[in-house]
């Protein structure tokens, strides 16, 4: 099991953690998300330092077609771009595709996911979050 911090990166370079290839036809058997207690001891009245939450994507990679090593996403003080379509509440969710961009400082995950028992069947999921840990 490897954990990887995400660092800082130009937008011609993913970051090492990434996976490049793809998790195309990875299944995400489960979404976790958790609030952090607040930290009066790290705020600073301008931008935090510490973390508010987590989103953990659980993922069975082993049918994938490129990338088979990821079985976690964990992403810090997350935020839905896209609020209609957040993962938590579907049933099975099929990983199709996904686009990583920097944005003011700031991480955006794009993924196109595949729920069969919903309609419609293809959703899109936009997130920002600010540093992320992927467990191999």
């Amino acid at each position: 099991m490897t954990k990887r911090n995400l660092q800082a990166h130009s937008p011609e370079s993913p970051p090492d953690w990434f996976w490049v290839k793809g998790l195309h036809d990875a299944h995400i058997t489960l979404v976790e998300s958790f609030e952090f207690p607040f930290d009066y001891d790290r705020y600073t009245r301008g931008k935090n330092t510490y973390d508010r939450n987590c989103l953990t994507l659980t993922l069975d990679a082993a049918g994938a077609m490129f990338d088979t090593s990821v079985k976690a996403i964990r992403l810090y003080n997350y935020k839905y771009l896209s609020p209609e379509t957040a993962l938590e509440g579907h049933g099975t969710l099929w990983w199709i595709g996904n686009r990583l961009t920097v944005s003011d400082g700031r991480f955006e995950l794009e993924i196109h996911l595949y729920d069969g028992e919903a309609f419609p069947e293809e959703l899109t999921v936009r997130l920002r979050f600010e540093r992320a840990e992927v467990e191999r």
